[in-house]
C-alpha cells in the first residue's frame, strides 16, 4: 500500500489521503488551454471597449437601454 502511495501524486501527501489524486496534464494540453482562455479574455476586453466607445461617441446611441448596456460593459471591463 505504501509503495502505491509513494508513486502517485496526492493532493495532500502529508495527510496520506488517497481519495484525492492530482491529475497530471500533458504540457501541450495545458498550453492550449492557456492560449484559449487568454484569447477569450482578450476578445472580451476588446468587445467591451468597442461597446463603451461606440455608445459614448455616437449621440444616437444615448438611449436608456443603451446606457444600461454601457453600464454593463463598463462593469464587465473593470472586473
Amino acid at each position: 500500500m505504501m509503495e502505491i502511495l509513494e508513486r502517485t501524486e496526492l493532493c495532500f501527501p502529508e495527510l496520506l489521503n488517497t481519495s484525492c489524486r492530482k491529475q497530471i496534464h500533458d504540457q501541450t494540453e495545458t498550453m492550449i488551454s492557456y492560449i484559449l482562455m487568454s484569447s477569450i479574455a482578450l476578445l472580451t476586453v476588446t468587445l467591451n471597449l468597442l461597446v463603451i466607445i461606440s455608445i459614448s461617441h455616437f449621440k444616437q446611441l444615448h438611449t436608456p437601454t443603451n446606457l444600461l448596456l454601457l453600464s454593463l460593459a463598463v462593469s464587465d471591463f473593470f472586473v
